[in-house]
């Protein structure tokens, strides 16, 4: 998109341009992780025996 008639086009259009990717860059570095799913209480207990008392409750005893 080049305008001829306006000087200060190619520098505008440059300028929303990065401002263009530096949103798309925020956005991207805000989502969440994807959380991790297990199968089965023995895969989890294999990775730490803590997970099962955030995931089961305080009283959780592995």
């Amino acid at each position: 998109m080049i305008n001829a008639t306006n000087p200060f086009a190619n520098y505008t259009l440059a300028i929303a341009a990065q401002y263009n990717e530096s949103k798309h860059g925020i956005e991207e570095a805000e989502k969440a992780p994807a959380k991790k799913i297990y199968r089965s209480l023995d895969s989890m207990l294999e990775e730490c025996v803590f997970l099962g008392a955030t995931r089961f409750g305080t009283n959780f005893i592995a």
